[in-house]
């Protein structure tokens, strides 16, 4: 009998990484959880500088999604955890993964859309420039260039840039359907700022793609092909809800309730196209807001 194909796996109880979990188990692979912020065998603790290198000797694919929540008020200690995470904790995986004896085929590292910066008039795709302007671009420049050891190891690595994930057990859907299935929803800062989005289901599938598709390394935007303006998200929202939902949120009101992480993450402009994937031949099961959006509130 042939041995399982082992997956290590960080970030494993979050959203992203028990859908990942799942659908790696149906694929027949050995999904190995490997846990944050934790001395001894199987986890990794980047504030003591302690990983578990046996367990990742011989695997398959490292995955990479741990990191603290970006959903909360930025203050000066949350800014320090947010990118300490980020940063130390993959410095510490990538560097372990480099000098391994058997090392890993392949490395996916989740990163964000916002290492375009906050505000862009193009759409934007893998080879467009970067910004490092503003505290989210700011933690993606530094949590990209923390896998720079595992890339000049010789591992193939991938910069998975994700926008927002679509799904109502958690994310940002979750926290908007309350409002809109009262019928208060509505756009947000005007609405006419440029969003990326992707269903869950199509993200999971994307990863597996990833990192079973050996010409793929580097950046990767996990976005669905048709971005929308916050005004067409709240609308189609709305429609998928059958719930009205055009009772606007003014920006001053977003950045009272959520300061600097609602101006950085809600009140962005930022749109993206999944390019690289469409070009290796991933197809999205979901391209369209409507169906995405019908999906994840039947979850």
């Amino acid at each position: 009998m042939t041995a399982r194909r082992r997956i290590i796996l960080t970030g494993a109880t979050g959203l992203i990484g028990s859908a990942l979990s799942r659908r790696l188990n149906e694929l027949d692979y050995e999904v190995i959880p490997f846990r944050s912020r934790q001395d001894g065998p199987g986890g990794f603790n980047p504030p003591t500088g302690q990983i578990d290198r046996a367990v990742l000797e011989g695997a398959y694919a490292v995955i990479h999604l741990a990191g603290e929540s970006i959903a909360q008020r930025w203050t000066v200690a949350a800014k320090e955890r947010i990118m300490a995470s980020r940063r130390d904790g993959t410095r510490l995986l990538s560097d372990a993964l480099a000098g391994l004896k058997q090392k890993p085929e392949v490395f996916i590292s989740m990163s964000g859309i916002n290492r375009y910066g906050l505000h862009r008039k193009e759409i934007l795709d893998e080879a467009s420039a970067v910004s490092a302007e503003g505290f989210l671009p700011e933690v993606t420049d530094a949590w990209e260039n923390a896998t720079l050891a595992a890339s000049e190891g010789g591992i193939r690595t991938v910069l998975l840039r994700t926008s927002l994930v679509l799904s109502a057990t958690g994310g940002g859907l979750k926290k908007m359907l309350p409002a809109f299935r009262l019928g208060l929803g509505g756009p947000i800062g005007g609405g006419g700022q440029r969003m990326s989005w992707i269903g869950l289901p199509d993200l999971i599938e994307l990863i597996v793609w990833a990192m079973k598709t050996p010409s793929i390394r580097g950046p990767l935007n996990a976005v669905a092909p048709q971005p929308v303006t916050q005004a067409e998200f709240a609308r189609a929202l709305g429609s998928v809800l059958h719930r009205p939902s055009f009772l606007p949120m003014p920006a001053w009101a977003l950045s009272l309730l959520f300061g600097q992480m609602g101006r950085e993450t809600i009140l962005s402009d930022l749109a993206a196209s999944p390019a690289v994937a469409l070009g290796g031949g991933f197809r999205f099961a979901k391209p369209d807001l409507t169906s995405a959006l019908r999906q994840a509130v039947e979850e």
